[in-house]
């Protein structure tokens, strides 16, 4: 079934003050649900083509909007019944208690929720504090969580502060049982010289980890689908999505942007924010320029044009620091297929294809850069 993807950001607030946060311009600015039902029955009428709906519901934290979450389910639930709807948010947690708890637990089946989450109370409390400066650790019921939808995903944010404890980070919320979306701080300039032997030593660690626990999820930091990479290099290849399944998405005042990292909530420019609004998946294409045009790691490269623009100013311009990283990620990630594989009795076709496809990323990784040590 093919979904059309829609985001509403329902709240610029936010409760927490992240160290790491890229959503520059936090406002008291909220939708109103007059707005969101404009944008539900335009998006409903262009259906053409689409068998379902993904309504993923944005901030800030968008649980300090609770009523307008509340009155969209319901709205979208008595209108559109006729529809299969998705409904996706991220949140801090720390207002996940009582009624709201109450109310997601009712609608488990149609409500995908992300936890942010970064690793133990000591890693986490350093990143995500409250507006008084306090860790939000111990205001969020991992319990609810963990209950309520089987391997919760957490987005765990990796910052140079947290960069020695990823791996432990990361296998303490494997073994409780959440299903680890870590990824790298952006909009920041790391030094490479300091943190990628960090890196290096923390990838080691995960290498080991999944290599001995071979029914585990992998984390995404190092979960690559390697045959990707014979996927044809051509007009229709983007950096982290398929030109047919474009975003919708619109701000707190209903303004469209082609995505979450195009709008003035997270550029910190109206002005910026105008240049991108007229745009959509079709018109973010690759310039020569662009260091990673016609590069074959691209359908694997965790990076997008507007991460591109929040760290470099310029949606062509990747960051040297972030593909250093995604490549080191990438050499971790065939390890750990290959010892995977070569520790079955028996492997299979699959098996075959995927030790095939390990082998031609990891030639193409040496003769590429092949002047360049990843610390592997």
């Amino acid at each position: 079934m093919k979904y059309k993807k829609i985001m509403l950001i329902i709240t610029e607030s936010c409760n927490l003050r992240c160290v790491y946060c890229y959503e520059q311009e936090k406002r008291p600015s909220t939708m109103n649900f007059n707005t969101a039902k404009k944008i539900l029955d335009y998006s409903f009428s262009q259906m053409d083509g689409y068998d379902g709906m993904t309504i993923e519901l944005h901030g800030g934290e968008p649980f300090l909007n609770f009523s307008l979450i509340k009155k969209i389910d319901a709205y979208v639930m008595e209108r559109y019944s006729i529809w299969p709807v998705l409904f996706r948010t991220t949140t801090n947690g720390t207002l996940v208690h009582g009624e709201i708890q109450d109310w997601l637990k009712e609608r488990r089946e149609r409500y995908q929720v992300m936890l942010s989450l970064d690793g133990k109370q000591p890693e986490h409390d350093a990143n995500r504090r409250d507006l008084n400066g306090r860790g939000s650790f111990s205001s969020i019921d991992l319990d609810f969580f963990l209950e309520t939808w089987k391997f919760c995903p957490v987005s765990m944010t990796v910052n140079e502060r947290t960069l020695p404890w990823l791996a432990s980070g990361t296998i303490w919320m494997q073994e409780k049982g959440f299903k680890s979306l870590n990824a790298f701080q952006w909009a920041v300039s790391w030094d490479l010289k300091k943190n990628r032997p960090i890196l290096a030593k923390q990838l080691e660690l995960l290498v080991d980890y999944y290599s001995q626990q071979p029914n585990k999820h992998m984390s995404l930091l190092v979960n690559y689908q390697l045959s990707h990479f014979f996927l044809p290099i051509d007009g229709n290849y983007r950096y982290c999505v398929d030109i047919d399944d474009p975003l919708e998405c619109y701000d707190a005042e209903g303004r469209y942007a082609p995505c979450h990292g195009f709008t003035a909530f997270t550029t910190g420019s109206e002005e910026t924010a105008r240049d991108f609004s007229d745009k959509t998946i079709h018109d973010f294409v690759f310039e020569e320029r662009n260091i990673c045009c016609e590069c074959r790691l691209v359908r694997l490269c965790r990076i997008c044009f507007a991460a591109n623009h929040m760290m470099t100013g310029d949606m062509q311009k990747q960051s040297e620091e972030i593909c250093v990283f995604n490549r080191m990620c990438i050499e971790a990630s065939i390890r750990i297929q290959r010892n995977r594989i070569q520790a079955k009795a028996e492997p299979n076709q699959t098996d075959l294809e995927d030790l095939r496809a390990a082998d031609a990323v990891e030639q193409y990784l040496k003769e590429k850069w092949q002047d360049e040590s990843l610390e592997f």
